[in-house]
């Protein structure tokens, strides 16, 4: 049966998405929107770097194109958003899947995935963050070129107006499941065995930056560090960067590939996720899937996703943190089991409905800009 299709297709560009987790759920949305009935991916603009660079089509009718970078990644990006933009033009709709929007004239649907193109209203400006807010320079200064934004939760959809209110027609909210790579496996989560005489499994997965908040690790005192009722928190940074190098029970375990997260989710009582800032929250997500117990910050995005059945703690302070492991592990020792079920009633239940949605938004979006179909 042949593929209805947008005549020319959609174009997809992610030349920009190089780190570990947005790549990991570009590998998972990417087949699906190949797939999707309604829509033809003619062409895909990839990374020269990461994971994503090696991706390869199961459709002979996909155009893979690399983008190569010649200047720091810095320089580069800018002039890629705004005076090189061009090269992208077309009269077939762009999904860009890098976050800032391009300066293109062409139908162009956004999929935002950074929380750092929000800034709360009085926040102080830190040095770390300058490139966030060229990137916010960047993203306000294309935003008009955009037709569609789509984000992943209602918590950043209104952030996202609030801190940019002319588009708050234009943007669309659609969550996803657990990457395909869980979902194929099939995992059931074994029975937690009793933890009266250890302390606690843990699991950390998340990348080395700031606003992941390593950091608050740092406040652990090594003398006090014997009273926390943790066996073990893994973290999946290399070892050089280690937060709590003092503390015995924290360990560096590197990069985790899809088997080796999956047999370290078997292996633990819990996730503990310490971000300060998320625009979802994927281990959250792979956490509630497999029926993980969850400690998180007190944040809107946590309680967005996680609603009642998360152990929450204030992620400045340290002493809050280890009150929320001990009632962790009393609860755990009482045979206490999270449920889930509530807070992932409105997960999508495969990548194929998540594609279908994008599809339907890039078709109206195709329609609104006056392109023949």
């Amino acid at each position: 049966m042949s593929k209805p299709s947008l005549s020319n297709g959609i174009r997809v560009h992610l030349t920009n998405v190089t780190g570990a987790g947005a790549s990991q759920l570009l590998k998972s949305l990417l087949p699906a929107l190949i797939r999707e009935n309604n829509i033809h991916i003619s062409e895909i603009y990839l990374p020269d770097i990461g994971q994503l660079s090696h991706f390869s089509s199961t459709s002979r009718n996909v155009v893979l194109r690399r983008y190569k970078r010649y200047m720091p990644k810095v320089i580069s990006r800018f002039l890629e958003c705004t005076f090189l933009a061009y090269k992208f033009n077309g009269d077939s709709p762009l999904l860009v899947l890098g976050d800032i929007p391009l300066r293109v004239r062409s139908p162009q649907i956004l999929f935002l995935q950074s929380p750092h193109l929000t800034r709360p209203a009085g926040s102080k400006l830190k040095l770390s963050e300058l490139k966030y807010v060229v990137a916010r320079f960047i993203f306000r200064f294309n935003m008009n070129r955009v037709d569609a934004f789509i984000v992943q939760s209602k918590i950043m959809r209104d952030t996202l107006i609030d801190t940019y209110p002319s588009i708050r027609e234009r943007v669309h909210v659609v969550s996803h499941p657990v990457p395909e790579w869980l979902l194929a496996c099939k995992f059931q989560r074994d029975p937690i065995p009793l933890i009266e005489e250890r302390g606690l499994r843990l699991i950390y997965p998340s990348a080395d930056y700031p606003h992941k908040n390593h950091k608050i690790l740092s406040k652990i005192q090594k003398t006090q560090s014997v009273k926390w009722p943790v066996l073990e928190l893994k973290l999946t940074l290399n070892n050089v960067i280690n937060p709590a190098p003092t503390i015995p029970w924290v360990h560096c375990v590197g990069f985790l590939s899809p088997s080796e997260l999956i047999d370290a989710y078997k292996g633990v009582d819990a996730l503990l996720f310490l971000s300060n800032k998320e625009s979802f929250g994927f281990p959250l997500l792979e956490a509630m899937f497999l029926g993980l117990p969850v400690i998180c910050p007190d944040l809107p995005y946590a309680h967005a996703l996680c609603g009642k059945g998360a152990i929450y703690f204030d992620p400045d302070s340290i002493e809050s943190l280890e009150n929320a492991l001990n009632r962790l592990k009393d609860l755990l020792k009482k045979g206490w089991k999270p449920d889930w079920n509530a807070s992932l009633s409105s997960v999508p239940k495969s990548w194929d409905s998540v594609a279908a949605s994008i599809s339907r938004i890039a078709i109206n979006t195709k329609k609104i800009a006056g392109c023949d179909e």
